[in-house]
């Protein structure tokens, strides 16, 4: 069995001050940057954008409300969200692409019920194929939030997880870098969504490949009180015990707002991957 070790919360910060770097994200168990340095050498694409291909947590607004204007910015966030072409509301700024509705529940990136499956199915006027999205927009870097639906529609672990790998082999054949969400806790299938994430973390893990791990996050925040704080059934949190998506990313305001949790995660880990594969692969 693989261990996955859980790094504790620091409750000794003030509600006034920036969540510090030792907060999140949980790092994995496994070392990435080289592989992805390998990867990397493939890319001819275009340098800073970075695409989220999900379901309806990735359509969903509040995702990207503190990437785009939310408080408490570093320094160091402004760097890399300058570097994501934060704003620039074309097909270079990933979080522009993933939020505006082009269609019902339907973005440039992500659609609302996105099961594993549809990431290679020609599907009209619904989401183009995972070929097609690398195609379009030649991403450094792709973020990947699947299989909330795969488990509530009774798709096998291992269908998921050959979709994935399937998945993660297009976008390194490209040059690109995948990042991997694991599923946030499902209520109603917690015991299934765990045994996702263990088979998901385990193709991470052979693959050399840099995970966000929504589910060790959510429990590691919230250990008792997560669902209903963190998460609602099926999605995270946007507006919850008077936190904002928009408001300080500080450790008690991470541990109450669940989009606020997600959008802030991604920024951390999309810098951490850059420094730590492209910044010393030049």
């Amino acid at each position: 069995m693989i261990l996955f070790m859980l790094v504790a919360v620091s409750t000794t910060i003030s509600a006034a001050d920036p969540a510090p770097k030792s907060a999140g994200p949980l790092p994995e168990s496994w070392d990435y940057a080289e592989p992805m340095k390998n990867a990397a050498k493939r890319f001819k694409g275009t340098e800073g954008v970075v695409i989220h291909v999900g379901g309806s947590m990735t359509v969903a607004n509040p995702y990207g409300q503190w990437p785009r204007f939310g408080d408490g910015k570093t320094d160091d966030d402004k760097a890399i969200l300058k570097w994501m072409h934060i704003e620039a509301k074309n097909k270079t700024d990933g979080w522009w692409l993933c939020k505006e509705e082009i269609g019902d529940h339907l973005t440039y990136t992500a659609e609302s019920g996105l099961k594993s499956a549809m990431l290679f199915a020609e599907r009209k006027e619904k989401l183009p194929t995972l070929a097609k999205l690398l195609a379009e927009y030649k991403p450094r870097m792709v973020t990947i939030e699947c299989g909330i639906y795969d488990v509530e529609s009774g798709v096998s672990k291992d269908e998921y997880l050959k979709n994935m790998a399937k998945a993660i082999d297009a976008i390194l054949a490209e040059g690109a870098i995948p990042i991997l969400n694991t599923i946030p806790p499902f209520k109603a299938e917690l015991e299934k969504t765990k045994k996702f994430n263990e088979g998901l973390r385990i193709l991470a893990k052979e693959r050399g490949i840099p995970v966000i791990d929504l589910e060790r996050e959510v429990f590691a925040r919230q250990p008792e009180n997560w669902y209903g704080t963190l998460v609602d059934r099926i999605h995270m949190t946007a507006n919850v015990k008077g936190v904002k998506s928009t408001d300080k990313p500080t450790a008690d305001n991470l541990s109450k707002n669940g989009y606020l949790l997600r959008g802030w995660l991604t920024v951390q880990k999309i810098a951490e991957v850059k420094q730590r594969v492209l910044a010393s692969s030049k």
